[in-house]
């Protein structure tokens, strides 16, 4: 799951292709009612879709690397506060790799030291091998570096890069984004060289009070999940982006997002200690709570979200549960 505020970012980057936002984000299959708020996640396709969909639909050229690079402290809420208000690169490094789950399970990076003067900081994403993979890890990058340069006021670039990914049929792009033509395709890992004094530089924006006060903050908040592995919560990771699909929750639709059968998908829970009905009622409840903060979705719309006829239905739903 993604943070929304992700693929917000690459919305906003086809406003000046004059390509309607609102439509390709109901291609990659978020509501529009979605888009109001930076608490809700998204299904793993979604974000990568947005991506592949600006890239090969929208003319957007270099796509990944441009989201990356349009560094505006705030977009990512409480993972950019993190950064900005450390007292050094390299501790800015360190709160967002500590809180990266803020605004992804799937995606992690982590600096290490290579030798005395050089730190490598690598980039892993729990993806197939796609190009949505291959332009999210692209944005990663590109966004390390930008923010490194906002940050510091220095003309901050990597050393050496290391991508997965094949050669693109232009290279000068990534050179010009990353600050370096030493830049290896197919390598065994995504990664990114820097100078290890980079790391010492001091941030314009520290603020030691207020990084505390955030890092308490960010400590207290929900972390987005990595992939889960258990039946319970794989159902309810399943009935999260069918509810963001406005798709129905049936178990027949469900067990088809798993694929797995309606049969097999009860057996499984069974096995887990608890039930279908048992987990729509955890994936409602959950609901009830997100919606609350998003009075953009309509009443009738959100009644038909969590599987009720109507939103009368939805009202006497929630009196219920309030009285539990």
């Amino acid at each position: 799951m993604y943070s929304v505020a992700l693929p917000k970012m690459v919305l906003a980057r086809t406003a000046g292709t004059g390509y309607e936002a609102g439509r390709l984000a109901r291609e990659a299959g978020i509501p529009a009612w979605a888009m109001d708020s930076d608490d809700i996640t998204v299904a793993n396709d979604c974000f990568l879709r947005t991506l592949v969909l600006a890239e090969h639909h929208h003319d957007v050229p270099d796509v990944g690397l441009r989201v990356g690079a349009d560094f505006t402290p705030g977009q990512l809420g409480v993972y950019d506060y993190l950064f900005t208000t450390a007292r050094t690169l390299g501790e800015g490094y360190a709160a967002s790799g500590r809180y990266v789950d803020l605004i992804t399970g799937v995606g992690q990076y982590a600096v290490v030291a290579a030798t005395e003067r050089v730190v490598r900081v690598t980039f892993s994403l729990a993806e197939d091998e796609d190009r949505g993979r291959e332009l999210a890890i692209q944005t990663g990058m590109s966004d390390l570096i930008s923010r490194s340069r906002w940050a510091t006021g220095r003309p901050i670039g990597a050393m050496e890069v290391s991508l997965r990914q094949r050669a693109p049929r232009r290279s000068t792009t990534f050179s010009d984004f990353l600050g370096t033509t030493r830049i290896t395709y197919g390598a065994d890992t995504d990664s990114v060289t820097l100078r290890a004094a980079d790391l010492e530089l001091p941030l314009r924006t520290a603020d030691p009070a207020l990084a505390a006060i955030m890092e308490r903050h960010a400590a207290s908040l929900p972390r987005i999940q990595p992939r889960p592995t258990s039946w319970p919560d794989r159902v309810q990771q399943a009935l999260a982006a069918a509810v963001l699909a406005e798709a129905p929750l049936s178990l027949t639709s469900v067990a088809r997002r798993l694929a797995t059968s309606p049969r097999t998908l009860q057996r499984r829970l069974a096995e887990a200690g608890t039930t279908w009905r048992h987990e729509v009622d955890r994936a409602r409840q959950a609901q009830f709570a997100r919606l609350h903060r998003h009075p953009a979705a309509p009443s009738g719309a959100r009644a038909g979200l969590l599987g009720y006829s109507d939103a009368r239905a939805l009202r006497r739903a929630r009196r219920r549960w309030a009285a539990r």
